[in-house]
């Protein structure tokens, strides 16, 4: 087992889609661009920009390659890619769909009477008792075992461990009885377990069927936690939707025997590396119009390799609880954070070597490094194409507009900070 310690996960490739956020409300017929102040009618978000409710149909995703390489491939679970007809799972290259949601909610938790009826595509109505995690997971094993003699891609997406936390009761108790540190909450803790139980499952039918020592296994999340109430990504700041490390850096495991040796990695790496990644260990060619922005890790896997130097790029200029639109770009040691709805202040400027927990901002002393790396990530967005934020005309500027800005997200992730720090001193 292979792994890379928080490492970064997918921002860059969205920037050149224009997916660059999952949106709430009604889903739109098809992947033009919308305007969300527009479409949601919000007049309080005064700066945002165009984004896609699903991936535009003239992409080619991993699932097709392999489908297109002999590969039988299954989804199950968690689909944010297209929530209409002609962008749903089975429209993009997997032969077998199944638990995705028909339409977006977070409300819902993870046992079946919490759902309403109809909602997971290709399954029946689950029992009120049944928990949707185990219920994906016999999906995704019994889709294996019925393609075991033949190369196969399953992609098992769960809802879990999404809020709201609603965990099996039973493994909530041994929690309560440890020690709180900053991390204090036992009902989240029984909801990785719960996650840990169905990846041991899987692991353990993969063993079962005889293919454990050629069968690829990658294990990774979206984003870091979500602080302060459900986890703790102390000592790094914020955590889910902040541009901050602790929501840009997730876990990566790779599990393939016999290529890939024990041991892990400092080596930089991204969402996007995952589908050159893929092709190469399946023996497909490469397609390169397709995965602009991933690097081929094998090399690096197998080889230990060292990988090419190349910049990092995240872009999301939207609004979420902790942030107003931004974008970030990281190259060697430094890190750049630009917000665009702040005319003074916009940059966070960081030396990630020596300053991994962003905690001395260097914008103003190092101005050099600064406006180096805003002139690339400026050149970087434009090659993209990326959407960019504009002004809203609907906006009243005496209403009470979410102005989120560098002020607002550095202070709140500090704030958070402070809490985990204090919970470790009692």
């Amino acid at each position: 087992m292979h792994s890379f310690p928080r490492r970064y996960f997918l921002r860059e490739g969205p920037a050149r889609t224009q997916l660059t956020t999952v949106f709430n409300g009604p889903a739109g017929p098809d992947d033009r661009l919308y305007d969300r102040s527009k479409y949601r009618g919000e007049k309080d978000q005064y700066f945002e920009a165009r984004h896609r409710h699903a991936l535009p149909s003239t992409e080619v995703i991993l699932a097709q390659a392999l489908a297109d390489g002999g590969y039988k491939t299954g989804f199950f679970g968690k689909w944010h890619c297209g929530e209409c007809p002609d962008y749903y799972p089975e429209d993009r290259g997997f032969h077998v769909a199944k638990g995705y949601r028909r339409v977006h909610g977070l409300k819902y938790g993870h046992f079946g009477d919490r759902w309403p009826k109809g909602n997971f595509a290709n399954l029946p109505d689950p029992k009120p008792k049944d928990f949707i995690a185990d219920i994906l997971t016999d999906e995704c094993i019994d889709f294996m075992k019925g393609n075991r003699d033949r190369p196969f891609l399953a992609v098992l997406s769960h809802y879990i461990v999404h809020a709201p936390i609603t965990p099996k009761h039973e493994k909530v108790a041994k929690y309560r009885r440890r020690k709180a540190t900053d991390q204090n909450n036992p009902d989240y803790a029984a909801l990785i377990e719960n996650a840990d139980d169905s990846v041991g499952r899987l692991l353990e039918a993969v063993a079962k069927m005889g293919l454990e020592q050629n069968t690829l296994v990658i294990f990774t999340s979206d984003n870091g936690g979500y602080t302060p109430k459900v986890t703790s990504n102390y000592p790094l700041m914020g955590g889910k939707s902040f541009p901050f490390e602790a929501g840009m850096k997730v876990p990566f495991i790779v599990k393939w025997p016999e290529k890939v040796k024990p041991g892990t990695s400092e080596e930089r790496i991204v969402g996007m590396d995952i589908y050159p990644t893929m092709l190469s260990a399946a023996g497909l060619p490469p397609r390169p119009e397709q995965h602009v922005d991933g690097l081929d890790l094998m090399p690096l896997l197998t080889q230990g390799a060292t990988l090419r130097r190349r910049a990092i790029l995240f872009h999301y200029p939207h609004y979420t609880h902790a942030t107003g639109p931004f974008s970030a770009i990281i190259e060697d040691d430094w890190k750049l954070i630009r917000f665009y709805n702040d005319k003074h202040g916009r940059y966070l400027l960081y030396n990630l070597t020596a300053d991994p927990q962003e905690q001395n901002n260097l914008a103003a002393a190092n101005a050099k490094m600064r406006d180096r790396l805003s002139n690339r990530l400026d050149i970087l967005l434009k090659e993209m194409k990326a959407e960019m934020p504009t002004m809203n005309p609907d906006f009243k500027p005496d209403d009470k507009g979410r102005r989120f800005h560098l002020k607002f997200t550095k202070d709140l992730a500090e704030k958070e900070r402070d809490i985990f720090e204090s919970r470790l001193e009692q």
